[in-house]
């Protein structure tokens, strides 16, 4: 008896469950994407301070509704999950952990990008260094650390060693670049006055 119900839940459910998931990780995901292509292309997207510190709390709410909604997915349709018994319970337990973070991202920084895209123009915005020194990172040639910047949009690449001497932890930098007040893709550094 269990067993049917369980089964007629599914079916009901499945397609409109499928469209709005669908609709829901292509709004997530899509910014995150976008960001990911320019930043092959070799520029940055930085969210302003202002946004990150305005939308902490959505972004928080987010991610646990991402994470909250894959994770009740798995666990009606986890007979669909494919592998082994273990398998499955390890996409059950680590996937909703892993769609948090993406989540909580894409929140933060997709209308922003969206923004910059569509309606940007050259913008200067202002940050904090968080970290000045000449470190390896893969993929980010002598990075360039900002505080209070989420992880993923919190660095500007190819920062010159003449740009870097002088800078410490806490110096004020303006950065230059294509966007709005939320955010911009970076393009140019320069000493706050």
């Amino acid at each position: 008896m269990a067993e049917s119900i369980h089964e007629g839940i599914k079916q009901r459910f499945s397609k409109p469950l499928r469209v709005l998931l669908a609709a829901f990780f292509l709004f997530e995901f899509l910014p995150l994407l976008i960001a990911l292509f320019v930043t092959i292309l070799g520029y940055r997207f930085l969210p302003s301070t202002e946004w990150v510190s305005t939308t902490s709390g959505f972004r928080v709410a987010i991610g646990l509704v991402s994470g909250i909604l894959i994770f009740g997915l798995l666990i009606i349709r986890r007979d669909a999950v494919p592998g082994s018994e273990i398998k499955k319970d390890i996409a059950v337990l680590f996937c909703p952990f892993f769609v948090y973070f993406m989540g909580s991202r894409a929140a933060v920084v997709g209308g922003p990008i969206i923004l910059a895209l569509v309606a940007g123009h050259p913008q200067e915005l202002a940050y904090t260094v968080g970290r000045a020194d000449n470190h390896y990172e893969k993929h980010c040639y002598s990075p360039l650390e900002l505080q209070d910047l989420i992880v993923g949009f919190d660095r500007v690449c190819g920062v010159s060693d003449e740009f870097r001497q002088g800078l410490a932890t806490g110096t004020h930098i303006i950065v230059v670049g294509h966007g709005t007040r939320f955010g911009l893709f970076a393009t140019d550094l320069r000493r706050e006055n």
